[in-house]
C-alpha cells in the first residue's frame, strides 16, 4: 500500500535541522530564494525508504561543503584533512541520520536502505529540491518518490 503522506519539505528540513545541531553543532536555514547556489563539483548521496511510502532522501553539495561536514562530524579543526573516503562515509552517514529521523516520523512501516555517495559536477534543478545553508554554502535536498 502506497500512502498519499509522502515525507514534505518541512519534515526533511526539521530532521536536518535536529541532526546537524546534534551531530555538527551547525545550523541549517532555508538558502535565499533570490540567491544562486551553484557549484562546480561535489558530491551527491542518497537513501531509500521503503515502505507505506517509497523513495528516496538525496543531499548534494559542493566538494568544500562535504569535507567541512566531514570535519565537524568527526570533531575535526579547519586546518585537518580527510582522505576522499573519509568524507564520503561521513557525508552518507549524516544523510543515514536525517533518513531515520524522517523514517520515525512516517505513518505506517518503512525501512531504509544503506547511504550510497558519488561525485557530481551539477546540482539539482531548483524546483526539483529545496537548498538549505551550510554556512555561506548551499546544501541540495530532494525528497524523490518511486515512479507510480
Amino acid at each position: 500500500m502506497t500512502i498519499s503522506s509522502a515525507p514534505d519539505e518541512a519534515l526533511v528540513l526539521a530532521a536536518i535541522e535536529q541532526v546537524w545541531g546534534s551531530m555538527l553543532f551547525a545550523s541549517a536555514a532555508p538558502w535565499p530564494a533570490d540567491r544562486p547556489a551553484e557549484f562546480e563539483t561535489g558530491l551527491q548521496a542518497q537513501i531509500e525508504l521503503r515502505g507505506d511510502w517509497n523513495g528516496r532522501l538525496v543531499l548534494t553539495c559542493d566538494s568544500v561543503v562535504a569535507g567541512q561536514i566531514a570535519g565537524a562530524m568527526l570533531g575535526l579543526g579547519p586546518e585537518e584533512q580527510l582522505d576522499q573516503p573519509d568524507v564520503h562515509d561521513a557525508v552518507g552517514e549524516v544523510l543515514n541520520v536525517v533518513g531515520g529521523s524522517v523514517k520515525g516520523a512516517l505513518p505506517g512501516t518503512s525501512a531504509l536502505g544503506l547511504p550510497g555517495v558519488r561525485e557530481v559536477t551539477a546540482v539539482p534543478a531548483r524546483d526539483e529540491s529545496f537548498v538549505v545553508s551550510w554556512g555561506d554554502a548551499p546544501v541540495y535536498v530532494q525528497i524523490v518518490p518511486d515512479a507510480a
